[in-house]
């Protein structure tokens, strides 16, 4: 079975080429940085194809694994060369735009998973790992198909709206705070930080220093394509200034009453309980 990969130089494109490779499929990968493509082909054994095009109408699987902002032109592109029950698979990290093309190729006899992998191309391999299933038309038979081609994985199905309204929080969210964060610290004496820094800070620091070495186009796309960005960041500001105003007038009651509150909201989190313990086992692993 051939798996053709559009976008199969990037990231994600390349370590996906590299999971169908290993799982005994037949590989070939396009991408718009030719030389890219080659090297990236030579590296892991694959084949690379000179045209989307092609690359489309020879796929069993083609999956595509371009930016949020150009994914959906690609598949218009693209899916009048598939062949008819062949299936088509898109991994963007925002639904709503690429939503309404996928149900129309779903109409052409083609088979179309929109997913979203809820890990980085520095996992190790699919056990274990999280997949999030965005249905497209039928939740059942698109969940029993993305089983099939991903077996280890965990597939979560969860509909369009609440997808892109939750990547939001654990995406762009989550970046903006880290990138702030990151923009900080970068105009101190890191090397002396780290040696004072507990272990806390020790953490924060890996994880704003792992965001800051992604793509910044990706996370721009992320961040701008998202209707829901805005609002969750314009949330983090008014709770950030209203906890500033208390701290600069050395309110302990507020601070407190403050922190109680949301103590009393995150504790609902069934986990919460084990956080402490497992923060300190996370530094001692790295």
């Amino acid at each position: 079975m051939l798996v053709s990969i559009i976008g199969g130089a990037g990231r994600m494109g390349s370590w996906f080429a590299k999971y169908f490779l290993n799982r005994g499929y037949d590989v070939a990968i396009f991408d718009v940085r030719a030389d890219r493509a080659e090297h990236v082909a030579r590296s892991i054994g694959a084949r690379v194809y000179r045209s989307s095009v092609e690359a489309a109408g020879e796929a069993d699987i083609l999956l595509i694994a371009t930016p949020i902002d150009v994914t959906p032109k690609v598949i218009c592109e693209v899916a009048r060369w598939m062949r008819r029950n062949s299936i088509l698979i898109e991994i963007s990290s925002l639904k709503s735009k690429v939503m309404p093309v996928l149900r129309g190729v779903s109409k052409m006899d083609i088979r179309a998973l929109s997913i979203h992998p809820l890990f980085g191309s520095g996992a190790q391999g699919m056990a274990g790992e999280k997949i999030a299933l965005i249905p497209v038309n039928d939740p059942a038979s698109e969940e029993e198909l993305a089983r099939r081609v991903f077996p280890e994985a965990n597939i979560i199905t969860v509909d369009l709206d609440t997808h892109d309204r939750v990547m939001a929080l654990t995406l762009s969210l989550t970046h903006f705070v880290n990138i702030i964060f990151a923009s900080i610290v970068g105009e101190e004496d890191v090397r002396l930080l780290k040696h004072l820094g507990g272990t806390t800070f020790s953490l924060q620091l890996i994880v704003s220093e792992a965001v800051m070495s992604e793509d910044p186009s990706l996370y721009a796309s992320i961040q701008m394509t998202n209707e829901h960005t805005v609002g969750y960041i314009d949330k983090f500001l008014s709770f950030a200034l209203e906890l500033r105003d208390i701290i600069e007038s050395r309110d302990v009651e507020g601070f407190i009453h403050f922190y109680r509150k949301v103590l009393e909201a995150i504790s609902k989190d069934e986990d919460f309980g084990a956080a402490y313990g497992r923060m300190y086992r996370a530094l001692k692993a790295i």
